[in-house]
């Protein structure tokens, strides 16, 4: 009997001391790192040197005339930005030069801006007559001009025209955009047009964008000042395509999708707009829910996400290493290492989420953020922030970061620039209102710091409106690339969710992307940090085009394996479809005028037969 008793109570000592152990076990968090640390190795691209050989047939030759007038300089910058990224070569050209440039169905000018009386009129109109192409970029009212631009009669100037309709299509995926759409707001010339004029876009039954013969020639108009926006590149480019017999366009091939402030603290109360449609606290509907359902969509549509950690939403920045460590520890082990596990990317979005601006840098009152006091106490809460990464993710490497709201200073980029010396992307905002703060980018190496890279998000949201649409079309229309992000709290606030529930959103946003794998399947779902890498092989890649009246040839140098290229004929001509040596074509558009083609080889010929397939 006094056996048993002095078992009962070892045995229950024992217990006792057991649980103390994983009591204080968990409480030092060391149950996190007896799991499997999770890794994720930077995707693995295949590239063809090539070599460089003489090709038969003639090139496209672009040239850019820019007047000195704010107009003109305004679109052409945006011209060239656009061809840049599409990989199109061009050539700067003084007035004084324009008439050398040899009259061809494969050369083209481009000029813009009001002041049409310091263009050579008559060296234009020969060229153009001869063969030539000419390209107006934007409107302007000169009736000396005329009868070569295709107009019967100049008007006056008309504003606030807004929206596009499109007569023909320019590019698949691109929707009309209604009269009280805020994308484009034209200011256009009041037109009578020649009967030959052939209208591929109007906007409240104004006409747009024309092409007009003249001789041998032919000549695009834009009838808007509306070529300044970034948002009409892939305009640009695909407008500019249609002039020639024939056009090869390269494309990136790239599908990044951001969450900001993903993984982030998340709060354990409830929302009325959780609780009514699911009957769960927040915390239970991001973890049973919005996560679940966003995996699928990436799993069904080739969407890879990166997410942006954030520390903490106090606004002041006291908290250590070890208070942030806690404060995410439920986020990091199921959002981190679940990006990671579904072949994500965890990058930096903040400490907190107050911008990196101090003393006077640009920052809009109205967000209610406060400003850092020194350089000195952002690198302190950037350490702090990386510890906490790397406790969660010590197999990982930051490499890249989302400023809070889009907004950084000159200060916060120092502060950046000298943390990751072995290089940070920066993902700020293509296109809006710099003057509030916005970091408005361009793609490529920052121009100022040497240690940071630039990728933009192009386009945001879950695809409620056209104007949604028509911004992710036209980077794909201008180089092949979808760079897009939402914030998974998005659901709970009633401003940015427009009112709608999650069920609402998600089909939204799934379509969206749904809509981008069924029209454009030569995207590809990448991490950040593999979309850069993949830009970069892209632009360093060497791409040359020939023309001959019978055949396309393409001879290219490092080039990505396998690569994609648009291709555009007239409408009497078409390529033959189908796999071949060289990789595939396929009809890509509704005209049968746009091909897709895959290329698997460095050295490729395109015959260009007669008639329609």
């Amino acid at each position: 009997m006094n056996k048993s008793i002095t078992t009962y109570i070892v045995s229950l000592f024992s217990l006792l001391i057991a649980l103390i152990v994983v009591v204080q076990f968990i409480r030092l968090d060391y149950g996190h790192r007896l799991i499997p640390k999770e890794s994720h190795e930077p995707k693995s691209f295949t590239t063809l040197a090539g070599e460089a050989s003489k090709l038969e047939g003639e090139p496209v030759n672009i040239y850019i005339h820019e007047n000195e007038d704010e107009l003109s300089t305004s679109i052409l910058t945006n011209v060239k930005y656009a061809l840049d990224y599409a990989k199109l070569a061009y050539e700067s050209i003084a007035v004084d030069d324009i008439a050398s440039i040899e009259p061809s169905p494969q050369h083209v000018l481009i000029v813009s801006g009001e002041n049409t009386e310091a263009w050579p009129y008559e060296t234009i109109r020969s060229f153009v007559e001869r063969g030539g192409r000419l390209y107006v970029a934007g409107r302007f009212i000169d009736q000396s001009w005329s009868d070569l631009v295709g107009v019967r009669d100049f008007g006056d100037f008309k504003d606030g025209i807004n929206g596009l309709t499109f007569e023909r299509e320019l590019f698949p995926g691109y929707v009309d955009l209604p009269q009280d759409s805020e994308l484009f707001i034209h200011s256009i010339a009041d037109v009578d047009l020649k009967a030959e004029a052939d209208v591929f876009i109007s906007a409240k039954d104004e006409p747009i964008l024309w092409k007009a013969p003249y001789g041998q020639g032919e000549v695009m108009f834009w009838n808007t000042t509306s070529l300044t926006d970034k948002n009409s590149r892939g305009l640009i480019v695909q407008s500019l395509s249609m002039m020639f017999p024939a056009f090869v366009m390269p494309q990136a091939g790239i599908k990044v999708v951001h969450l900001d402030d993903f993984p982030a603290p998340v709060p354990n109360n409830s929302h009325p707009v959780i609780t009514e449609e699911y009957d769960l606290s927040i915390k239970e509907f991001f973890s049973e829910v919005w996560w679940k359902d966003m995996k699928q969509i990436g799993e069904d549509f080739d969407v890879v996400y990166s997410g942006f950690l954030i520390g903490s939403y106090k606004a002041t920045n006291e908290e250590t290493a070890e208070q942030l460590i806690d404060k995410v520890r439920a986020p990091m082990l199921e959002y981190g290492r679940g990006l990671i596990q579904t072949n994500g990317e965890v990058g930096l979005h903040g400490f907190n989420h107050q911008p990196l601006v101090m003393g006077d840098e640009i920052m809009d009152p109205e967000l209610g953020y406060t400003r850092w006091d020194s350089q000195a106490a952002m690198r302190s809460a950037v350490d702090r922030v990386v510890e906490t990464f790397e406790y969660y993710l010590p197999n990982e490497s930051i490499r890249s970061y989302v400023p809070p709201s889009n907004i950084i200073g000159d200060s916060g980029l120092q502060v950046l620039n000298d943390k990751f010396p072995n290089g940070l992307i920066v993902a700020g905002l293509y296109s809006g209102d710099a003057s509030k703060g916005s970091y408005i980018q361009e793609f490529g190496p920052d121009p100022n710091y040497p240690n940071l890279y630039d990728f933009p998000r192009v386009s945001s949201g879950y695809n409620e409106t056209p104007d949604d649409l028509f911004v992710v079309v036209d980077a794909v229309a201008n180089f092949g690339l979808v760079s897009h992000f939402i914030h998974p709290d998005d659901v709970l606030d009633e401003y940015r969710s427009k009112g709608k529930g999650w069920g609402t959103m998600k089909e939204s946003f799934g379509g969206l992307f749904e809509t981008l794998q069924g029209t454009y399947p030569h995207l590809e779902g990448l991490t950040q940090y593999d979309a850069y890498r993949k830009y970069e092989l892209y632009q360093d890649a060497q791409i040359d085009v020939a023309y001959t009246e019978d055949a396309i040839e393409i001879n290219a140098q490092q080039l990505i394996v396998p690569s994609t290229v648009l291709v555009r004929l007239e409408s009497d001509k078409h390529l033959a479809t189908g796999s071949f040596d060289f990789g595939d074509v396929q009809a890509f558009d509704e005209s049968g005028t746009l091909y897709q083609v895959q290329l698997r080889d460095t050295s490729v010929r395109l015959p260009i037969l007669e008639g329609r397939p």
